[in-house]
């Protein structure tokens, strides 16, 4: 046996993480040791925590440099806790001296070693969901007998491996300390609770909290209702799930929804919200009129909608055929009947896809929207490329216009300021990915003992 076909085995799955991880714990030390820091958002952010613990209530009037706070309350919660956590203070009670000191260049390298821990763990989630697919793979390669198991392995730890290359990611994470980072890292870690443990009411407090420190993680929302439907098997039990969320959501804001209720809910889910046009990463070839008009909004908003109906009818119907044809009112009921779990394949797929179709309909992506969706994009590319088991036959021809149009991506959202040709590229990119999606198949969306992911 070669060492190729070697390494390609169970035992060695463990260890090429560490040692992805191991490579990621060095070389986010070494940014934050040799690469100086560049403000941007953190001192509006400590701006906006200051107001709070003053005992401001009325988002309309917490504000910063930036202008008024547009997060929800987890948001609040957790950067006063590293503005007190870099001052070296409690909080409210500090002296008020430059924002408790909070944004003195030591307090920042505080923080920014706060958020080499949260890129690390974040890394370590990610690469526990690929690894969760990896399985999978293995497993269904064995029982079709498939010659090509070592190659579809390697070509999944290559995509381990390029979700660990970003320039700009770990630029989001320790360089800018956007609170991006912490929200998606939630947000993984609802997933993962989701199609590793099966525990939807934890993972649906996961969600809700991540949704609490920044809204864009209600893109994922559509793809989450569709499997607590099927999950659940009825709509009792997703009203369920779906006041978990909400409950989150009412404790959290409950200081200022029981205050100026308008207010917060007005800013804090901003959905009519309008950004500049000179920092649009992906529609910088379109005329700046058209970019802020309301009717280029409303092609954007039909075409999001669109694309979420069309594919959620062909994952229903996916669900359907795989099931035999069950009908549906037999399929979903109103009583709290629990459903068949779901594979862990298509729990992630599913989450990840909602996702991209929000992004690619995006009426902009600035560079910190980037850390909302790259570490899906090996994961879409590869399961649409056939490389998820359910083929005898590697396509290599495909798997490298692949790993072009994820490092497309990277390039455009490395271009400083966005021009005209990287918006193009960066459209081209998505325009591919989202065709192969509509083109792909399914992954087997029922667990059984054969998909299952074995602990080690």
């Amino acid at each position: 046996m070669s060492l190729y076909h070697k390494l390609a085995k169970p035992a060695f799955d463990t260890p090429f993480i560490i040692v992805l991880l191991v490579f990621e714990t060095a070389l986010t030390s070494i940014i934050v040791q040799r690469i100086t820091y560049t403000e941007i958002d953190w001192i509006a952010y400590m701006q906006e925590v200051k107001g709070y613990e003053h005992g401001e209530r009325d988002y309309i009037n917490i504000r910063g440099d930036t202008g008024p706070l547009v997060y929800p309350a987890g948001f609040l919660y957790l950067y006063s806790w590293l503005k007190s956590l870099a001052s070296g203070a409690s909080g409210a009670s500090a002296v008020d001296d430059e924002f408790d000191g909070s944004t003195t260049p030591e307090a920042i390298k505080k923080i920014q070693w706060v958020f080499v821990v949260l890129y690390v763990i974040n890394c370590a989630v990610v690469l526990g969901l690929y690894q969760m697919v990896l399985q999978i793979t293995r497993q269904r390669c064995q029982s079709q007998k498939i010659e090509q198991t070592s190659t579809l392995v390697w070509a999944w730890r290559i995509a381990m491996g390029i979700t660990c290359l970003s320039k700009r990611i770990h630029s989001i994470f320790v360089l800018r300390l956007f609170n991006d980072a912490p929200a998606m890292l939630l947000l993984y870690i609802s997933i993962y609770l989701f199609a590793c443990c099966d525990a939807w009411t934890l993972g649906c407090v996961a969600f809700s909290l991540a949704v609490s420190i920044k809204m864009n993680v209600l893109l994922f929302a559509p793809g989450l209702l569709l499997l607590l439907l099927q999950r659940n098997g009825s709509i009792l039990g997703t009203i369920k799930h779906l006041s978990i969320c909400a409950s989150v959501q009412v404790i959290l804001g409950w200081p200022f929804l029981s205050t100026f209720p308008v207010s917060y809910i007005k800013k804090a889910f901003e959905f009519d919200r309008v950004f500049f046009y000179k920092w649009t990463v992906n529609w910088k070839f379109l005329p700046e009129e058209l970019f802020i008009s309301k009717k280029w909004a409303l092609v954007l908003l039909s075409c999001h909608l669109g694309t979420l109906a069309l594919l959620a009818r062909k994952w229903w119907n996916a669900s359907l055929a795989q099931r035999g044809h069950v009908k549906t009112t037999e399929w979903m009921c109103w009583t709290n009947y629990s459903g068949p779990r779901l594979s862990a394949e298509y729990i992630i797929y599913t989450m990840f896809v909602s996702n991209f179709i929000g992004i690619a309909f995006a009426r902009t992506l600035h560079y910190q929207f980037y850390s909302w969706y790259f570490h899906s994009l090996p994961m879409m590319h590869w399961i649409t490329t056939n490389l998820s088991g359910s083929s005898s036959k590697i396509t290599h021809l495909s798997l490298i216009i692949s790993i072009i149009s994820v490092f497309g991506v990277e390039y455009a959202f490395n271009v400083y300021p966005a021009s005209e040709t990287s918006s193009m590229v960066l459209q081209l990119c998505h325009v591919l990915l989202l065709l192969k999606i509509c083109w792909s198949t399914i992954p087997i969306i029922e667990y059984t003992e054969k998909h299952k992911v074995k602990k080690k």
